[in-house]
């Protein structure tokens, strides 16, 4: 979408052996751990092919190439981690160590496991895969013991871990390019099928709470649907089992469907309206005070999302690292509050012009509606909104280059780590020297700013977690940006799809 995107412990010490218990199935996924989430029953049918419509095309089955796609990779491939709640979760490794220079990561490799080609998971076949030239991120790679692989980073960086999470990272058999160690694997031959029919790993490493090996799918049969209506009508003819991003406007249709259920996963967007603080009366902080007590996103969310979105009281979401638990209002609704500092500020009365763009996929609810929402809350209070929207290009030059007083934003961070939410729009640009106001909002805070540095290159993800806390209740106190809604793209599946709201489909099974 076009929208304006924000497109361990040093001195040798162990980092987490096993992730902390997720309260969805998706996150107890993808930490990778041995232990599933509890079976969804007592026997759990086995067998079966799992019939899925995608959104995007299948794409390559490489990694690393730049058209593969994540979802599909995700059931061939894992990493050495994954993402877990609050950070990421061990997957083939089962620890790791960062040295006190920051920049040397020893992992330990969980025993045992095999490719799909047979060929055993060791530190030199890890090495290998991840050893490429001209990677952004590692300098080196080396085994240092069948079990062990170290990672040199070119610089100390905080996000490294998250960057491992990410598909491009996956770890590939030194003998195939198209074996890896996940739950489903590619038939001989059968790479350039399409609908791509993935078979059940009988090698897979990982068992569910009773022992029972996964998967308990036989195949994964998967299909590019990228019409969200021809997809719905896939499902409704019963010609696939659960389809992806299904669109917001679509949930009343499975809702009302006694054959569908709505999946839906934990958050990884988030909804905000941005302000310009170099806007006149926006640079007074009791003007941005007065807006945000003036909102409400409690109705928002309620009359637009169809439950399948939370008001959002800070900017990341509930299992990114650095979301503040004990945060649970962003800021009071109360419009006689706002009127007063309106007046205060010497702005009893305020026009504003609110810019938007709207999502072409569908999977947020139109924009249009939300900005005259936006509206209809400010104008009790004296402010008087002008909603506007343009092309695309014209809208992310003009946003960049600051001539937006206020607009609302999405953003979806690629690989979950607070830097991209956080360090991406708010780690001011430098110019001779001196940070300068940020793109998008000319905001320029130095607490915020070397909080934020700190965290970019801070390996400890615990100490991270607490810096981005930080820059939460500035951002709270400050007002640069005000967070309204934590959504996920929901899926549909048919009712005899057990635990549809996992993202690796280890254990998903279908109903007899």
């Amino acid at each position: 979408m076009a929208l304006f995107l924000v497109v361990l412990l040093v001195g040798q010490a162990c980092v987490q052996s096993s992730p902390v218990p997720s309260p969805t199935a998706s996150v107890a996924l993808s930490s990778g751990t041995a232990t599933a989430r509890p079976t969804p029953s007592a026997a759990v049918p086995l067998g079966g092919t799992l019939r899925v419509g995608l959104s995007g095309p299948i794409g390559s089955l490489d990694p690393q190439a730049a058209d593969a796609n994540a979802s599909v990779i995700g059931q061939i491939f894992e990493g050495l981690v994954a993402r877990g709640t609050n950070g990421v979760a061990p997957a083939l490794a089962l620890k790791w160590l960062v040295g006190a220079d920051g920049v040397a990561w020893t992992f330990m490799l969980r025993e045992g496991v095999v490719f799909h080609d047979g060929s055993p998971l060791d530190a030199a076949a890890v090495a290998k895969s991840l050893g490429r030239l001209d990677d952004p991120l590692i300098a080196k790679a080396e085994a240092s013991d069948a079990h062990t692989v170290v990672l040199t980073t070119k610089s100390p960086s905080g996000t490294f871990l998250s960057a491992l999470a990410t598909r491009a990272y996956a770890i590939v058999s030194p003998s195939s390019k198209l074996a890896g160690t996940g739950p489903f694997r590619v038939p001989a031959g059968g790479e350039n099928a399409r609908p791509l029919i993935l078979e059940r790993n009988d090698r897979y490493w990982r068992s569910d709470a009773t022992g029972q090996r996964l998967p308990y799918l036989d195949r994964l049969s998967l299909a590019a649907i990228p019409d969200a209506g021809t997809r719905l009508a896939a499902i409704r003819a019963g010609n696939v089992d659960l389809i992806a991003d299904l669109a917001i406007s679509d949930l009343g249709a499975v809702r009302t469907d006694p054959s569908l259920q709505i999946v839906i996963r934990p958050a990884t967007t988030v909804l905000y309206l941005g302000l310009n603080l170099s806007a006149s009366s926006l640079d007074d902080l009791r003007v941005r005070q007065a807006i945000a007590q003036a909102l409400n996103p409690r109705g928002l969310v309620d009359r637009f999302y169809g439950g399948a979105a939370a008001v959002a009281s800070q900017l990341p979401p509930p299992t990114m690292l650095g979301h503040d638990d004990s945060v649970t209002e962003f800021a009071k609704n109360d419009v006689a509050a706002a009127k007063k500092l309106l007046a205060d500020s010497g702005h009893p009365t305020l026009q504003l012009d609110l810019w938007y763009l709207q999502d072409a996929a569908g999977t947020l609810p139109d924009l249009r509606r939300i900005a005259e929402s936006v509206a209809a809350d400010l104008a009790p209070a004296g402010i008087a909104v002008d909603t506007k929207t343009i092309d695309p290009i014209t809208f992310g030059v003009s946003l960049h280059d600051n001539k937006y007083p206020a607009w609302l934003g999405s953003a979806t961070p690629e690989t979950f780590d607070p830097d991209e939410l956080l360090g991406a729009p708010f780690i001011p640009p430098v110019a001779n020297g001196q940070d300068q106001p940020t793109a998008a909002g000319a905001w320029l805070n130095k607490e915020v700013a070397g909080l934020l540095r700190k965290a970019r290159t801070e390996p400890d993800q615990s100490k991270r977690a607490e810096l981005y806390k930080q820059v939460s209740k500035i951002i709270q106190r400050e007002l640069p940006r005000i967070p309204l809604a934590w959504s996920s793209v929901p899926l549909a599946a048919t009712r005899k799809v057990i635990n549809p709201q996992s993202a690796v489909f280890a254990d998903v099974a279908l109903g007899r």
